[in-house]
């Protein structure tokens, strides 16, 4: 029975490391005069807190973490270009690594 509780632990505790590894992704950093956006294979996610960001420039690639939001809390900017820019949703980066 100690073998069993063993084996299951180790198994719960490898389960655990990888998973946490799961909520880094790295993506690249994207800015233009509508904002500011992280890419992932080939689609944009908007940053709604994008003064995060002010250090890393466009191109730069970072791993990071992040809620999706349906919409960005808070005081908006007026968009400085009429440059349409599509993105899958919008989010708001929790931590970069």
């Amino acid at each position: 029975m100690s073998r069993f509780v063993f084996i299951l632990i180790a198994t719960i505790g490898i389960n655990l490391m990888f998973s946490c590894e799961k909520s880094k992704i790295k993506m690249t950093v994207i800015k233009d005069c509508t904002g500011t956006y992280l890419r992932k294979n080939s689609q944009d996610f908007y940053v709604c807190n994008d003064d995060i960001l002010e250090s890393y420039s466009s191109g730069e690639k970072i791993k990071v973490s992040y809620d999706l939001l349906e919409q960005c809390f808070g005081i908006l900017e007026p968009v400085s270009c009429e440059m349409d820019h599509p993105y899958e949703s919008k989010i708001e980066v929790t931590n970069i690594f």
